[in-house]
């Protein structure tokens, strides 16, 4: 059996990523173009309709849901995971500040602390990043690709004035390399990133995620990540690897097997698990609000073109501080030649 390696997950197209191997990690905003590319085999073929049904109720938020499209359940939900906010508490302390509960917070800090907050701004993080400022205001984020505003443009444009410089070739784990090491003077909070168990496990996780601070009276929106599993449509051993599939997704699997080698289980049962809480340092009580909240990037074939273009346009008007018009205005262009094609 052969295992499409993680490396690939955001660099090669599905098409060919799912050429000559039996399994393939994949995100769910891939769905259109491997469901229009025919590059999988939908699991209700070869998995029994009780399996996945057990699946989709375990699911943590819409982890299993969103591998559905038309009608076809094209994966399923192994790694469950949204942005937070992330502290380093002992940092935080000695500066005599608390985390930000607010973006004005987190704006105050970032220009009277100079260096004391960052946030990934590569590419494909500074994208995602607007979105979940976006829904964080409106309440929501739309299918159809206008995915921003121009006022949460203008709030990150001002962040990215103050953050770390390095923010531009961070992603999130080389940011949080950099948090959870004590050598390493640097950031002592980051209000959107991806949050991972590993930095807030005992004995050394040194770290603490939280929810998203706040704009105005609406409840923070985060963008959902995560990972799915799912069988090639050229694989020769579908059934064996459908097996697989149901067998690591499962709740038994997730707990007993994925969540004590480092994984982050899709699974509703370990999340709910006090036993499983501690051994992740309280990280699924703290950031579970916010995952369940979260929500679904648009998965329509033109998506992930879209998001790795606009992530590009964005980061460069960032780094040239842009006005945010502009910036829309640049978006917008992008989203209209992509659908148009």
């Amino acid at each position: 059996m052969t295992l499409r390696a993680l490396a690939a997950f955001n660099d090669a197209p599905v098409h060919e990523a799912a050429r000559g191997v039996d399994l393939i990690v994949i995100d769910h905003p891939m769905m259109g173009v491997a469901a229009e590319s025919g590059a999988l085999e939908p699991l209700e073929r070869t998995v029994p309709d009780h399996v996945l049904q057990g699946l989709a109720a375990d699911s943590v938020g819409s982890s299993f849901q969103s591998y559905s499209w038309n009608g076809h359940q094209l994966a399923a939900a192994i790694d469950a995971a949204c942005q937070v906010s992330v502290s380093d508490v002992a940092g935080l302390d000695a500066l005599g500040v608390a985390a930000p509960r607010t973006w004005d917070d987190v704006l105050r800090l970032a220009a009277e602390i100079p260096g004391s907050v960052a946030v990934p701004l590569y590419p494909s993080d500074a994208i995602a990043l607007l979105m979940t400022l976006s829904a964080s205001m409106t309440g929501s984020v739309g299918d159809d690709g206008e995915v921003w505003s121009v006022h949460a443009i203008e709030i990150l444009a001002d962040l990215a004035r103050f953050v770390d410089p390095r923010s531009f070739a961070w992603n999130p784990p080389a940011l949080l390399d950099i948090m959870a090491d004590p050598r390493s003077p640097g950031p002592v909070y980051c209000p959107v990133v991806f949050g991972y168990t590993d930095y807030q496990r005992p004995p050394a996780g040194r770290l603490r995620f939280g929810g998203l601070p706040t704009i105005g009276q609406l409840p923070a929106r985060s963008l959902r990540g995560g990972a799915g599993l799912a069988v090639s449509a050229s694989s020769r051993h579908q059934e064996a690897s459908s097996e697989f599939v149901a067998w690591l997704a499962d709740r038994t699997t997730q707990r007993h097997l994925v969540l004590p080698h480092g994984g982050q289980p899709a699974s509703r049962a370990t999340w709910d698990d006090p036993s499983a809480d501690a051994l992740v340092g309280g990280f699924f009580s703290r950031t579970r609000p916010t995952l369940e909240a979260s929500f679904v990037r648009p998965r329509h074939a033109w998506w992930p073109r879209f998001q790795a273009i606009a992530g590009e346009e964005l980061a460069a008007a960032l780094r040239r501080d842009g006005s945010p018009a502009e910036i829309s205005r640049t978006l917008a262009a992008a989203l209209r030649a992509i659908r148009a094609r």
